[in-house]
């Protein structure tokens, strides 16, 4: 009997003597103890920290980012010269910028956005020049920025925008704008000092309700180091509209971390935006199965993988832009409508073979999984992404990447005769299999970037309508490397093999079973 969770997402994871190491007064000894030390200390760190949310302390000073990675005209804070060639920083979580000779000025005059408080009157925290374009005055109306310089004021907090001449003349306390019932303010914020602790990085140890309506905040998760640098402008940008510590970059974090939010604010649901491929949206899923949180959290998705099959289905595009529209993609949130998507259980079952049996493996699924050539094509090309040679990583390099490993299956045919070695039962009934190089099992109605494999073919034979929330999956062959190139493109069509709660598949003396 097939069991299947759902889950809830947003439409729109030899003894050595010590001193015989390292010889006694001995200066090679000495570094080498050292080294230890240190490569001991980080692997601590990491073993340790990743179900923790670290905060920024408040005597850090700037979050700073090269100004490089925006195309906009920016003005020094400190003394107020244009930065030219690109040559400067400035600070992503409230927007101050200094050239390479006023960032240590900055740190020290100019505050940052604060992460936690006790004043529960938070006033506008206004920030002098560097305006976006467009920017209107909140009070009279009238365009900001008219003159060259550092002129005109805006709230890291709100987002208002305001005249010099104007400052006075709005209230002093900060509503935290349109969009705070994304927003944790710093009076909500319960920090603690890491024990032990060699930096000065504080740890959130709880968060409050503020009491405001539809408060549902939002935790934002990215990797900095992904793709061609999309992920690190996504989490600047979302820094300057949340308070700092609702974004938490994967590449310093595991998922835990973001997703101890959940734990800090039940029962109050949390909307986690991750931004990335399915890979990491399947991470994120995963993660929150395993730790059993009640009420899970509701997921949307900014796009930055290749194929990004889920997140088209889920209606939140097949790529994102090169320019973020940050106020887009919240409305975007709050618009959005919940839907549930099935959460398909996957086991590996190892036969006894010569007396010896694998452990048996369990993953999760949520778009598709694949057996055969298709898979093989995917699997060459994350070997490719994970060796120290791939250092381009931009979505067209890795569409010609994936070109040409299918076009590399095309002449070798690793996957023929499928068959032969592979038994498929869909609910307990075994399948006839024609020659195949590759069988896909879907959760969704898309596959390979966009594919709908299933509603190619006209169906004559009364299968029901494909949907990822109704616990049943569509299980279609591909005849070859080329036949998966011809539905690509669309002038070819799969083979439907039928559907089924439970389908089991047979390949030697491994056993799969999609449930």
């Amino acid at each position: 009997m097939g069991v299947f969770s759902k889950i809830y997402v947003e439409r729109k994871n030899n003894m050595w003597i010590i001193g015989d190491l390292f010889p006694p007064y001995s200066f090679p000894g000495f570094f080498s103890a050292f080294v230890l030390c240190i490569l001991s200390f980080y692997i601590f760190k990491k073993l340790s920290g990743d179900g923790n949310i670290t905060v920024r302390g408040a005597v850090k000073g700037h979050s700073w980012t090269s100004v490089q990675i925006t195309a906009k005209t920016w003005y020094c804070s400190v003394c107020e010269s244009l930065l030219l060639n690109g040559i400067g920083v400035y600070c992503d979580c409230c927007g101050v910028c200094a050239d390479p000779d006023c960032v240590k000025k900055a740190n020290f005059a100019l505050k940052c956005k604060i992460i936690t408080s006790n004043d529960q009157n938070q006033l506008h925290h206004w920030v002098k020049g560097n305006l976006p374009f467009g920017a209107n005055c909140k009070h009279c109306l009238e365009e900001c920025s008219r003159d060259p310089g550092l002129v005109d004021f805006r709230c890291c907090w709100c987002q208002m925008t305001i005249h010099t001449e104007c400052l006075l003349k709005v209230e002093k306390v900060c509503d935290f704008g349109p969009f705070r019932r994304m927003i944790v303010p710093p009076w909500c914020v319960q920090t603690a000092k890491r024990k032990g602790a060699l930096n000065k990085h504080l740890l959130l140890r709880g968060v409050r309700d503020p009491c405001w309506e539809k408060w549902t905040p939002l935790v934002v998760v990215a990797n900095k180091k992904s793709g061609n640098g999309d992920g690190a402008l996504v989490l600047s940008e979302f820094r300057k509209y949340l308070n700092p510590v609702q974004v938490i970059d994967l590449s310093e974090r595991k998922p835990p971390a973001a997703l101890q939010w959940c734990v800090l604010l039940s029962p109050k649901t949390v909307n986690i935006l991750v931004a990335g491929g399915d890979g990491t949206v399947s991470w994120m899923l995963s993660t929150s199965h395993k730790l059993d949180l009640d009420p899970e959290p509701l997921l949307s998705i900014i796009p930055l993988g290749t194929g990004n099959d889920l997140s088209r289905v889920l209606n939140w595009g097949h790529q994102n832009s090169s320019e973020l529209d940050v106020e887009e993609v919240l409305k975007n949130i709050i618009n959005a409508k919940v839907s549930e998507l099935d959460r398909w259980k996957v086991e590996v079952i190892s036969n006894r073979h010569l007396g010896l049996k694998l452990p048996n493996k369990t993953y999760f699924m949520y778009n598709y999984a694949s057996i055969g050539v298709d898979a093989q094509v995917a699997l060459n090309f994350h070997k490719t992404r994970d060796s120290i040679f791939y250092i381009y990583g931009s979505r067209l390099f890795n569409k010609m990447l994936y070109l040409t490993f299918g076009t590399q299956q095309v002449v070798t045919a690793d996957c023929r005769n499928l068959e032969k070695i592979l038994d498929l039962y869909l609910d307990g009934k075994h399948i006839d299999l024609p020659e195949l190089e590759s069988i896909v099992i879907l959760n969704i109605c898309s596959w390979g970037a966009g594919v709908n494999l299933w509603s190619m073919v006209s169906d004559s034979s009364g299968t029901a309508s494909q949907s990822y929330h109704d616990g049943i999956l569509e299980v279609v062959g591909i005849y070859s490397s080329f036949h998966m190139a011809q539905l690509q493109v669309g002038i070819s069509t799969p083979l439907k093999l039928g559907q089924a709660k439970v389908v089991d598949v047979s390949i030697g003396i491994v056993l799969f079973i999609f449930q």
